[in-house]
């Protein structure tokens, strides 16, 4: 059987044993409180993941953009999702009907009305309903409506007869400019509590949610204990990264499954062995810091081995503290591992360094994008 180090790089790797017990132990505590798990999905775009949390225990999930949800469906995984972002485009709209006539369950999010009357009037013209929940924004300011002006705001969107109201949900992004599980606790029982206040202002219009939800994999683990909340919608979780081990404490950095195997291509003569280069660049590390970390990623091989500089092809190692020599293979725990997924198109699954498959990143939008071109052969001359 093939050992990693074997393998071309760079190359994006799943720790198989890691990533069954990072979903496994996250589905099992959330059920212990009675909690529904929908995973948001966008974070591995992978039906074989995907597949893995629903036989763990997930009841729905959370999708990123209509392909995802198109895709879940077809593979036969789920027939629960939730879409995360207001879509307004027509010919997504027409997909998502299209969903609802096959009897799927999905479920929009809707935070101004300009978006619901264009909702509405799609699937008026088609002669069907489709659920909603309000965003409610907790302090990211980013999509969203005040906790305190939900209820007022799920008055006006009763007139929309095409549209069903069932809950309210929120995503704590705020928590992702937390320095430390300190404020990162802060932040999720501050959120917490503004989802209480928006359900008091919800009965005062006599309006009762089926499900009021929350996702973020830094707040999690508090979550969890938060009465208030009926659904849960982490990503990161199956991964973890650099990030959520060392800044926000929702894993410890053993935990962290995806890295990026790369080769040591040089150790420049002028660093005196303190820099040495890999053929890794910006493809696969985020280039933002959160928390104080320093660098973009650090070594399984060599934890005091950091990624101190990126450039589009190679990335810089500084080595001050570690050595490393020409033509080793490394792997790297990224600083956020979702964007890590998202640069490739497969992943190469592992147990123990030894290769065990090759996983399909099978529902991203460029690859949707394509098919549907293709199909109306926009380029067929006339």
């Amino acid at each position: 059987m093939l050992e990693i180090y074997e393998l071309p790089t760079p190359i994006v790797l799943v720790d198989l044993d890691k990533l069954e017990r990072n979903v496994y132990t996250i589905a099992n505590k959330i059920r212990s409180k009675g909690k529904i798990l929908w995973p948001m999905f966008k974070t591995t775009k992978s039906t074989f993941i995907a597949r893995l949390q629903e036989k763990a225990g997930a009841e729905g999930f959370l999708c990123g953009s209509v392909a995802e949800a198109e895709t879940l469906v077809n593979k036969g995984i789920t027939n629960t999702v939730m879409l995360a972002y207001p879509t307004v485009d027509s010919g997504e709209l027409d997909r998502i009907a299209n969903l609802v006539e096959r009897d799927v369950r999905v479920i929009i999010r809707i935070d101004n009305v300009r978006l619901a009357s264009l909702i509405d009037r799609s699937f008026h013209s088609k002669g069907l309903k489709i659920e909603y929940c309000i965003k409610v924004d907790v302090g990211y300011q980013r999509l969203g409506v005040r906790p305190e002006n939900v209820g007022s705001f799920a008055w006006k969107l009763r007139r929309f007869s095409s549209l069903e109201f069932i809950g309210i949900v929120t995503h704590q992004g705020n928590a992702y400019s937390a320095r430390n599980p300190l404020e990162v606790r802060h932040i999720a029982k501050r959120s917490a509590k503004l989802m209480e206040v928006t359900l008091k202002f919800l009965k005062r219009y006599s309006l009762e949610p089926e499900i009021v939800g929350a996702g973020s994999t830094p707040t999690l683990r508090f979550d969890i204990e938060e009465p208030i909340y009926t659904h849960l919608f982490p990503g990161n979780y199956v991964y973890y990264d650099r990030t959520q081990a060392l800044v926000y404490g929702s894993a410890k950095i053993e935990d962290c499954a995806l890295t990026v195997l790369a080769t040591i291509i040089s150790v420049p003569e002028h660093s005196s062995g303190n820099v040495a280069v890999i053929n890794a660049g910006s493809r696969y590390f985020d280039k933002e810091i959160r928390g104080g970390l320093k660098g973009y990623g650090q070594l399984v091989e060599y934890p005091k081995v950091v990624v101190s500089r990126v450039s589009q092809e190679i990335a810089l190692l500084d080595t001050s503290m570690e050595k490393v020599e020409v033509g080793e293979k490394v792997n790297i725990i990224t600083n956020h591992s979702c964007y890590t997924n998202n640069a490739v198109n497969i992943l190469i699954g592992h147990r123990n360094r030894r290769v065990t498959n090759i996983i399909p990143i099978d529902a991203k939008e460029d690859i949707d994008i394509e098919k549907r071109l293709l199909s109306i052969n926009i380029f067929k001359r006339r």
